[in-house]
């Protein structure tokens, strides 16, 4: 039997590649005849590049940068050939805060604009920047002035890059230098930037914002996508995947003429996903929580449409399973394994996921079709 493990990562918790080693080893026992393949995943967002790491060959660049309050930090990005992986993430994510913290408004994305500086002063021609995680809803203007922009207000005083600031924003100024970089975006969203489904207004609570905030917030990248419009004649206001990461994938595709891309769909290519699918005989993922959204743009969604394709059977072992069975029916999971159902107490199942994740993988009966 060929057993394919493709697994992200129990967010907090396990990276892919311990959850995908744990998996096999709860099989092995109970199938020590078997030929296994391990694929570590990501979506795109936080943990691409510890995936990437593991399937690419490159350099790690480790580069004093700031984080979301300016504190000084050291963070990383990933070069394969001409391209420089940047996580969002690493240097600009909400992990990187205390809830006490918590301000899409007033925290920034400058140093992950110092990333991406470091990478194009080195000579790198395509930066591709990976979403998720984030902390703000700054538009990316927090990225933008540190690579050649500036956003000046009526009096032409330069601004604070932040969310808050966006509603100020009255002309857009841009050194020259960019034209020969190549620059993609990584994400699993494909909200618009503004309105009801758009950045502030889906993803902003979470990050701190109430519900006055989310509305200035919602404000201020609307008045910046009409800006875009002004300066350039762009129309990002219905951009797919613009409102990703408090908007940055909008103003960078604005501003940059990014390329927005499929997190899962990139990572499936470099990682030759499809061709081990096909070998398989079983198919066995795994993430933190699964739950309807999980089956749109994420790891196991797109691992659930390749299993469909090829037809072969899907098994998923998760932290929290909050699928709706009429989803799972619909979908080429056979059977989901959930450490909750085992083990009620957070606490316990995040200072040792291994062992629940290898109990529940010993548990998977993979002869049934």
């Amino acid at each position: 039997m060929n057993i394919l493990i493709a697994c992200d990562k129990f967010k907090g918790s396990l990276d892919a590649t311990g959850v995908c080693n744990t998996i096999k080893n709860g099989l092995l026992e109970k199938y020590p005849m078997a030929s296994f393949r391990t694929i570590p995943l990501a979506d795109g967002g936080d943990g691409t590049i510890a995936v990437l790491k593991e399937t690419l060959e490159g350099e790690t660049r480790i580069v004093r940068t700031v984080d979301p309050s300016n504190r000084k930090i050291e963070a990383e990005y990933f070069v394969h050939n001409d391209t420089a992986y940047i996580e969002l993430a690493l240097a600009s994510g909400i992990a990187l805060l205390s809830k006490e913290e918590y301000d899409p408004g007033q925290r920034n994305t400058i140093g992950t604009g110092m990333l991406i500086n470091n990478a194009i002063l080195s000579g790198i021609n395509h930066i591709v920047l990976c979403l998720g995680g984030s902390c703000t809803n700054d538009g990316g203007i927090g990225i933008l002035s540190v690579v050649g922009f500036k956003f000046l207000d009526e009096l032409g005083r330069e601004l604070n890059p932040i969310g808050d600031g966006l509603i100020k924003i009255d002309r857009i100024e841009k050194e020259e230098g960019l034209s020969r970089v190549r620059f993609s975006i990584l994400c699993d969203v494909t909200n618009p930037m503004y309105g009801p489904t758009g950045a502030a207004y889906t993803f902003a609570k979470q990050k701190g914002a109430n519900a006055e905030q989310i509305e200035k917030l919602d404000k201020g990248l609307r008045h910046f996508a009409e800006i875009i419009r002004r300066q350039t004649g762009g129309d990002i206001s219905d951009v797919a995947g613009g409102g990703a990461a408090g908007g940055i994938a909008g103003g960078l595709y604005g501003l940059l003429g990014a390329e927005i891309i499929g997190g899962f769909d990139h990572i499936k290519e470099l990682t030759n996903l499809e061709e081990a699918v096909q070998w398989a005989d079983r198919v066995i993922t795994g993430e933190g929580k699964i739950d309807n959204t999980s089956m749109n743009g994420k790891v196991i969604g797109g691992i659930s449409n390749l299993c469909d394709k090829h037809q072969k059977d899907l098994f998923a072992v998760v932290g929290v399973n909050g699928l709706d069975e009429e989803v799972r029916a619909a979908s080429s999971i056979k059977d989901i394994r959930s450490i909750q159902s085992i083990e009620s107490e957070t606490e316990k199942t995040m200072t040792n996921p291994k062992r629940y994740i290898r109990e529940l993988a010993s548990q998977l009966d993979l002869s049934k079709r």
